[in-house]
């Protein structure tokens, strides 16, 4: 089972990737991939059971060490910078909108709350819906990163060194 959680969150690590890469050249994934909000729903089938796992195995408060000692020097390193990637990439994506682009009547229009903030061209309409995407794509990339890391590298749900930490859950 491990291998199979480790290989569909690589999958999915590796489409978010995809996906987050063509958003950074502007391109429209939403409308050229109706489907690409399968990567959202499938972020909960890895990083959740990770997290419950993880729990089992280290207990609800971990200590670094025991973390450190779980995981090779470059799973940690990554993780680090996608998670920092993430946050920066979801303040630079989505501080700066009014409002997310919709189509009303026939018409590229800026929407906040049902409320039509402006008129769009075609072009930025299509630059929004990529700075949209590109937003949770970043996140999409650290949560399917962690359950990768997780299930490929000690998913076995035993508790470390036979006993967990913190039992406390």
């Amino acid at each position: 089972m491990n291998g199979l959680m480790a290989s569909i969150a690589a999958i999915g690590l590796a489409l978010s990737l995809v996906v987050h890469g063509a958003s950074l050249f502007g391109v429209d994934v939403m409308s050229l991939v109706p489907y690409v909000w399968a990567l959202h729903v499938g972020v909960f089938i890895v990083f959740a059971p990770a997290v419950i796992f993880a729990r089992k195995r280290f207990g609800a408060r971990p200590a670094l060490a025991d973390l450190r000692q779980a995981f090779p020097g470059w799973v940690q390193v990554l993780a680090a910078v996608f998670f920092a990637y993430a946050l920066i990439n979801f303040y630079a994506s989505f501080v700066s909108m009014d409002g997310a682009p919709a189509i009303k009547a026939g018409q590229y229009v800026l929407e906040n709350h049902g409320r039509i903030v402006r008129a769009l061209s075609s072009a930025e309409y299509t630059s929004l819906r990529a700075q949209v995407i590109r937003g949770f794509s970043g996140h999409w990339m650290f949560f399917y990163f962690v359950g990768f890391a997780y299930f490929a590298f000690c998913g076995n749900g035993e508790p470390l060194n036979g006993s967990v930490r913190n039992k406390a859950m």
